[in-house]
């Protein structure tokens, strides 16, 4: 006898950040959804550091749509936490100090006269050295610049609960997934057995459809050991430090857009670790390492888009996927929602 299709309202493809998000969010509001992916098939998610950072670049610029994006993904990433840990208080993104070492008496100044602005005010405080207690790991610094509304989200025991709520409730296929043999038919998407109102890709660089938009870039990220304990704050030069496990430090990350391997490299450690003070470079020793291939796109924005009746792409959120995932997510259930009425 032939098995019925399961019939859902959203067939997610891949369960990183992205889909893990959208597949929560559209669950939560009681649509019934499946989620796709194939526990073999890598994903830039498990791999990134998850630092949240409100400003960005060398002049310290307020991170798009941050007076939106922030506080939804807190809210949402304490809400989800709740609903996969069985109600236990809680929150995947933790809140922490970031403190940016300043290099010169040039760029104090100008951080000092961007700190008074509107908008900045309550995001950036600058002092000596002295003026707060964690050590000078960083080589030259004059002063440091502390940036408020950051953290951290270690998406891997995120990405591990979300499988197991859709694996108790009965929301996850483990298959890998071949356009050819996704149909449209009679108002539905079918794949072999699941048949859908709305298929969206969530699939990374393994997105068969946008291709042209997408840009890969390699991150490299570094456990070390030997470093000076900070506490739980996140220093930061071009690069960052990061308190890990066991009394660790996680060091990173390259933004690499031409790469010829996909495994880190000397070229990339040198790069993250220049600015260490030689004495303490010295004294290091690398735990472990690794690499992640982020999907990014050449606007930097992330891909929130229809591409045909019920067909639809969130992809592309790069090195900030922590905060983008959860966001972008709700943009995309308006969209559906308003144009399916």
């Amino acid at each position: 006898m032939k098995t019925k299709p399961l019939e859902v309202d959203f067939l997610i493809l891949g369960q990183g950040l992205a889909g893990s998000c959208l597949a929560l969010l559209l669950h939560l509001e009681g649509h019934s959804v499946q989620i796709m992916a194939h526990s073999d098939q890598p994903r830039a998610s498990e791999k990134a550091v998850g630092l949240v950072n409100p400003v960005t670049g060398r002049r310290m610029a307020q991170t798009w749509n941050f007076d939106e994006i922030f506080p939804y993904s807190f809210h949402f990433y304490q809400r989800v936490f709740g609903v996969l840990n069985r109600g236990r208080d809680g929150s995947y993104l933790e809140e922490k100090p970031i403190f940016k070492a300043l290099h010169s008496v040039e760029e104090m100044n100008f951080l000092t006269g961007k700190s008074s602005n509107l908008g900045y005010d309550d995001l950036l405080d600058i002092r000596s050295t002295d003026g707060y207690p964690v050590p000078v790991v960083f080589d030259n610094t004059v002063a440091w610049c502390r940036i408020a509304k950051g953290g951290r989200m270690n998406p891997l025991p995120f990405l591990q609960d979300a499988r197991s709520y859709f694996d108790l409730n009965e929301m996850f296929t483990n298959d890998l997934f071949e356009k050819e043999t996704l149909v449209r038919s009679a108002g539905f998407w079918h794949y072999k057995d699941i048949k859908a109102r709305n298929v969206i890709s969530c699939l990374g660089m393994g997105c068969p459809w946008k291709a042209e938009d997408m840009w890969p870039v390699k991150g490299q990220v570094y456990e070390l050991d030997g470093l000076p304990d900070f506490g739980d704050a996140i220093l930061k030069t071009e690069k960052f430090l990061v308190p890990g496990d066991n009394g660790a430090i996680l060091a990173g990350s390259t933004y690499e857009r031409e790469f010829s391997h996909n495994d880190p490299d000397e070229a990339g450690f040198n790069e993250i670790t220049q600015d260490i003070k030689p004495e303490l470079r010295a004294k290091m020793t690398v735990r472990s390492s690794w690499t992640g291939i982020r999907p990014t796109t050449k606007d930097r924005r992330p891909i929130i888009e229809k591409l045909e009746d019920g067909l639809y792409a969130l992809n592309g959120l790069g090195a900030k996927g922590v905060t983008l995932a959860p966001w972008s997510a709700s943009q995309l259930i308006k969209k559906m929602l308003n144009e399916q009425g």
